[in-house]
C-alpha cells in the first residue's frame, strides 16, 4: 500500500488508485483512520490531483 499515494495523485479516483496498487478503497479508508502519517498522504496526494485535473472527481 505504500504505492497508493502516489496513485492517488494522478487524476481518478479512490477506487482506481487503490485496485492499481491491488487493494480496496474500503481498505485504504480503513488505514487512513488508524494514522495520521497515512491520511496526511491521501489528503497532499488528493491536493496534487486537482492541480493536476482541477475538474477532476476528487
Amino acid at each position: 500500500m505504500a504505492r497508493f499515494p502516489e496513485e492517488l495523485s494522478r487524476p481518478g479516483t479512490t477506487v482506481i488508485a487503490a485496485a492499481a496498487v491491488g487493494v480496496s478503497s474500503a481498505a485504504t479508508y480503513q488505514r487512513r483512520g488508524r494514522g495520521a502519517g497515512f491520511a496526511e498522504a491521501m489528503e497532499d496526494a488528493r491536493a496534487s490531483a486537482r492541480q493536476a485535473d482541477p475538474g477532476g472527481p476528487r
